[in-house]
């Protein structure tokens, strides 16, 4: 691994435990032990019948609950979460075969695990945090998620583009050889480029959540009305 891509790898991986430490905290927690929080605008929402996702159910999340004001941008919220889950979960297999069938670290399988732990985990918190943030309204989690979802943007653009470890950016494309004798792989470079667009459109799609999110606020304000529709 070249040293730009070990200083990435720890800078992505720091952020993200922190992301986690903070926006982890607000999941599966009633309204009351959030401090700064207002009154729910939307008191029929049981946010303790957690029922997402599907097997886990680790939050609620309904979005037939939701005023018409929020149902975009909530829905994209979630969408750019279940990117992060089919991406890390590809990436993981595809680094099983490639590992089985080059030169390449077994190192880099131990890595993929790890990440389809902890980045799924931190896009769940934050897309909790924008979903109840914006919905109460609440502002500690509207906050956290305005914190969390650019940071979790940069790692996207970093696994779309940088060759460290198991992340298989753009950038390992002449890394191929290295670790096949000289005789490529198909396979492999199909693999870099489904996850590298993957995890482009993710890296653009936080950006756009990030960007509506303060968007809303501007239009709204903390515990106004809900006017306005993306």
């Amino acid at each position: 691994m070249s040293f730009a891509g070990q200083v990435a790898m720890s800078a992505a991986n720091a952020a993200a435990s922190n992301m986690h430490s903070q926006v982890g905290q607000a999941i599966g927690k009633p309204l009351e032990n959030l401090s700064g929080s207002k009154a729910a605008n939307h008191a029929e929402i049981n946010w303790v019948d957690f029922n997402y996702p599907p097997f886990v159910r680790l939050i609620h999340y309904r979005v037939d609950e939701l005023p018409t004001t929020l149902t975009g941008i909530v829905r994209m919220f979630n969408i750019s979460f279940l990117v992060t889950v089919l991406a890390c979960l590809l990436n993981f297999i595809d680094t099983i075969i490639i590992v089985g069938s080059s030169d390449a670290p077994f190192k880099w399988v131990v890595q993929s695990g790890i990440h389809l732990l902890i980045l799924p985990a931190c896009a769940l918190a934050t897309f909790y945090c924008g979903y109840r943030g914006l919905c109460e309204p609440d502002a500690t989690l509207a906050s956290r998620f305005k914190m969390a979802q650019p940071i979790l943007a940069l790692i996207y653009f970093f696994m779309a583009i940088v060759p460290f470890g198991c992340a298989h950016g753009l950038a390992e494309f002449s890394k191929i050889d290295d670790h096949t004798q000289g005789q490529g792989s198909g396979f492999w470079t199909v693999a870099i480029i489904v996850e590298s667009c993957l995890w482009g459109g993710n890296t653009a799609l936080a950006a756009l959540n990030s960007v509506r999110a303060a968007k809303y606020d501007m239009m709204n304000g903390d515990g106004g009305p809900l006017t306005g529709r993306f």
